[in-house]
């Protein structure tokens, strides 16, 4: 048995296995808010994924039809997500390239995005409003009219919300991963509270090797209001917010939902289906 400091992310095998359950119903979630919300003009054009990891979904959606960009920050992330489309057939369709969440913006062309998705509270890893702002507006450029951005995203109740737990589990092959992650939330709306410190504590065995690996990071907190500030700020709009299938739903605080953006000059379309 071995104890180290390393974080998930340091190691896409693992990240592949931990996450790869519930890929394809995310993207036919995906595909049913193309559907109802991206304006049929729109539809043809690629789907962006920033920090696309090992590019689970990207490849699910190129094996459908789509044309996918994906980029992420971590070099070995990207290499593993090349290498993961072509193994699937998937590679003339896909474009996977190393870049910040917040200077992307030169590597997509202007308006060549008909739906941008970042799930599971991807986005809240931005370390600043300014960051933050950055990232949805360089979306909003590569968005083309009357495109979406669906951001998965967790809203905090600053002072309402308890320490809690999840846990993660997945196999390959030999290799079985258990994670087990504590929450504790955000304290207040202050610049120095906005912060929910998660704790990592992965479990990697293959055969009869067994690893502990410990990490901890920092997610960004927002509320409602400081939610819907920054993308007003970044010169788009709130077009829906839905749930992981696609259906509408009412925002709370707390809690996750997937809100959909576009940009605010363009015209209002959904198919109301």
């Amino acid at each position: 048995m071995a104890s180290a400091d390393v974080s998930l992310y340091d190691d896409p095998e693992v990240y592949d296995i931990l996450h790869a359950p519930g890929t394809l119903d995310d993207v036919r979630g995906l595909e049913r808010i193309e559907r109802r919300w991206v304006a049929p003009g729109a539809r043809g054009r690629a789907w962006l994924e920033p920090a696309c990891g090992t590019a689970r979904h990207l490849v699910a959606a190129a094996k459908r039809g789509r044309r996918v960009i994906g980029f992420d920050l971590n070099p070995a992330m990207v290499h593993a997500a090349r290498a993961k489309l072509v193994r699937a057939g998937a590679g003339r369709r896909a474009r996977v390239f190393v870049a910040d969440m917040r200077t992307f913006g030169p590597m997509v062309g202007p308006g060549s995005v008909g739906l941008a998705f970042n799930l599971i509270n991807t986005i809240r890893h931005l370390p600043s409003d300014a960051a933050m702002i950055d990232h949805l507006r360089g979306v909003g450029m590569a968005l083309a009219p009357g495109g979406v951005y669906a951001v998965g995203i967790s809203l905090s109740a600053y002072g309402l919300e308890d320490p809690s737990e999840d846990v993660w589990s997945g196999s390959r092959g030999r290799c079985v991963v258990k994670q087990v992650v504590q929450y504790e939330p955000a304290s207040g709306p202050g610049r120095a509270e906005r912060w929910e410190r998660v704790i990592s504590h992965l479990i990697v065995a293959r055969g009869s090797r067994e690893e502990h690996r410990d990490s901890v990071y920092r997610l960004r907190g927002y509320d409602m209001t400081q939610w819907q500030r920054v993308v007003v700020r970044a010169g788009l709009r709130v077009v829906g917010v839905v749930d992981e299938r696609g259906d509408g739903v009412t925002p709370t605080e707390p809690g996750y939902a997937v809100w959909l953006l576009g940009v605010r000059s363009a015209r209002r379309w959904n198919s109301g289906g």
